[in-house]
């Protein structure tokens, strides 16, 4: 799952949704970190959200139809297509309107940003005023979320050949795409007090 997804599945407060959008920028473990307890939160449900996505049957599957030599960046491409399928069918999983949605999340990153962990805070910032989350609504946006992540990592990201596989097995991701989310939500829906203690 990528940010869309994670703001989804956060819990329905400012520093759960910080933390949840936060977190692959907090590295290691939370103990000893300057975090709002409700951003650490946020970061324990992100890391489980990941857990169990990345466990999924269906999930391992769809990066399995990515050619040999993409397989290495089929998680991030595919996490990326995840936000794109929710963005496509968000009226299955969401009563609020997307557009709402967007702008509350802009609103929490602007109003609590004293609470933004320190790797995020440049980042939840400029998206903000950018308003990133649109990107997820179109194909040519998640290519574009793909072009900016390449630019930003050390290591060469394949992105045309990447978007062209996206492109063709598209019918195939997005119905794994349909059996993963909701099977995600469910559980970590289903287990609040368990993700507070990890």
């Amino acid at each position: 799952m990528n940010y869309l997804a994670h703001a989804l599945l956060a819990q329905p407060d400012a520093g759960a949704l910080i933390g949840n959008l936060a977190g692959d920028h907090v590295k290691g473990p939370l103990a000893g970190q300057a975090l709002h307890p409700r951003v650490a939160a946020g970061v324990r449900r992100h890391r489980r959200v990941d857990a169990l996505t990345d466990a999924h049957p269906a999930y391992r599957s769809a990066l399995r139809v990515f050619p040999a030599g993409e397989r290495r960046y089929a998680g991030v491409a595919l996490d990326i297509a995840f936000d794109y399928y929710l963005a496509r069918h968000w009226s299955r999983y969401a009563e609020e309107p997307l557009e709402a949605f967007r702008q509350r999340v802009y609103r929490v990153l602007r109003t609590h940003d004293r609470w933004l962990p320190p790797a995020f805070a440049p980042l939840g910032r400029a998206w903000a005023d950018a308003e990133w989350l649109r990107a997820y609504e179109t194909r040519s946006g998640m290519e574009a979320v793909l072009a900016r992540l390449a630019r930003r990592r050390r290591r060469e990201l394949p992105v045309a050949a990447l978007i062209v596989t996206l492109a063709r097995e598209d019918a195939a991701l997005e119905a794994a795409f349909q059996v993963v989310f909701p099977a995600v939500r469910a559980a970590v829906a289903g287990s609040p007090g368990s993700l507070e203690d990890r």
